[in-house]
């Protein structure tokens, strides 16, 4: 998708890696100037930023832990400074969290994982609302296919945080309407990252993929089209959704 971007300032967090990576990519390719995020991936966002220099965009690498209130406060004061105000958050940093079956999960690991996977994007929303221009702010959030399907088993912290996630976006989009800043989510499936590649058994991926009626996994690249529309002028009217990113994997 080719959209006009220009004059826009984005922050995305998680932005060195994966989907982050490509959707910065895509941002920058559109015209707008990208804060990319990260908390231990540093060559990786450093790299990202150069990539998008190479290609004639402006970029940042910008560090913070996006589970830590007091380092989003920064991070957002940082990303207004250096780029001059905030158009677009991409909330897209967070990961997989830990696989137990329930009766052994500890609240420590309950509390880190809504803590990665939910707490780090309302810190996010909350500190980046007030920078966010009226008419045409705008919000973009990572959620995922287990929001609805309740991911597999073991997995209960994430399928609960990206659940969550997908009311908050509904919530915060009647709650920022007045102000005319729209607030959606992105739920990608089956996407090829380092995360699949290093947690994911091969003959359990490939299971995966039979499920997927398009044949194959997604790439990075798969999830950048969704995102541009929705931060576009073209997306102006389309608030309170989740885009599903899955090849068919499921269907409302």
């Amino acid at each position: 998708m080719n959209v006009d971007l220009k004059g826009m300032r984005a922050l995305v967090t998680g932005g060195g890696t994966g989907i982050g990576h490509a959707l910065s990519l895509g941002l920058a390719g559109c015209g707008a100037a990208v804060g990319v995020n990260y908390s231990r991936s540093q060559t990786e966002a450093e790299d990202t930023v150069r990539q998008i220099e190479a290609a004639g965009g402006s970029a940042v690498a910008l560090r913070a832990d996006v589970t830590a209130e007091a380092q989003v406060q920064e991070l957002i004061g940082s990303t207004v400074d250096k780029l001059g105000g905030l158009d677009l958050l991409v909330a897209n940093a967070g990961g997989r969290t830990i696989d137990a079956p329930t009766e052994i999960l500890s609240e420590a690991q309950w509390d880190e994982g809504l803590s990665l996977n939910c707490k780090s994007v309302f810190f996010c929303v909350k500190h980046a609302a007030a920078h966010l221009p009226d008419e045409r702010g705008r919000i973009v959030v990572t959620s995922s296919i287990s929001a609805r399907s309740g991911a597999g088993p073991g997995m209960i912290i994430y399928a609960a945080a990206k659940g969550a996630i997908n009311n908050m976006v509904r919530s915060w989009a009647k709650e920022f309407a007045p102000r005319r800043i729209t607030v959606n989510a992105i739920a990608p499936g089956v996407i090829r990252t380092r995360l699949h590649e290093n947690f994911t058994p091969p003959d359990e991926y490939a299971r995966l993929i039979e499920r997927i009626p398009l044949g194959r996994d997604g790439q990075p690249d798969d999830c950048v089209g969704a995102a541009l529309l929705l931060a576009s002028e073209a997306g102006a009217f389309i608030t309170g959704q989740t885009i599903e990113i899955n090849g068919g994997m499921s269907m409302p």
